[in-house]
């Protein structure tokens, strides 16, 4: 397990085209979004394609914000605001999908802000696999890892496919050993009280 201040330095040894498995303790979920979004991506022609299914892209946008984190080069795939709160009005950098069982539009959904905002390099961070394991038959969603995943290799993208330690389940973990390169475990910088 390695401490979310070492993540940057971790995430940017990788190589384009590389897919990741995040396994994140719960006090550090917030830090690694900004990790994902600012950190890793600071200094480089680069966007992320967040894709949301676990809290809404609104909230997401409220912690860059309180972080100050420039979000002009995040475009949020949304698939849980419709169907939890319904959506009034379309909202600059978010595009929303109806529900997280849509899997298909998740994906054009990815493609199409590729193709629309083209940098030099791209992220796309899938929040979270636990989410869609809720929503998805395992055997449904481990196919479409496979299918996103070679898509997004072929685009050299970075894939971070984020899931919550809290949530353990060994069938998603195995389904990632699968499609991922590499699965890194993040815990707080924090230290438990009593520890040294």
């Amino acid at each position: 397990m390695i401490k979310v201040e070492e993540l940057t330095d971790k995430l940017r040894s990788l190589e384009p085209g590389s897919a990741v498995a995040l396994k994140v303790d719960v006090e550090a979920y917030f830090d690694v979004i900004t990790t994902l979004t600012d950190d890793f991506t600071r200094d480089r022609d680069m966007q992320v394609i967040y894709t949301t299914s676990t809290i809404s892209s609104s909230t997401i946008i409220q912690v860059l914000d309180a972080f100050e984190i420039d979000k002009s080069k995040v475009q949020f795939v949304d698939a849980v605001s419709y169907m939890t709160m319904g959506v009034d009005k379309q909202r600059e950098g978010v595009t929303y999908v109806e529900s997280p069982t849509m899997l298909e539009n998740l994906s054009l959904k990815i493609e199409y802000l590729l193709k629309k905002y083209p940098t030099e390099e791209n992220t796309v961070v899938i929040d979270s696999i636990d989410s869609l394991a809720i929503h998805n038959d395992n055997r449904i969603l481990s196919e479409f890892l496979h299918i996103l995943i070679s898509n997004l290799r072929s685009h050299d993208c970075y894939t971070f496919i984020m899931s919550v330690s809290e949530q353990d389940s060994e069938e998603i973990d195995n389904m990632l050993a699968m499609v991922c390169d590499d699965f890194i475990e993040i815990g707080s910088s924090e230290e438990e009280p009593g520890q040294i």
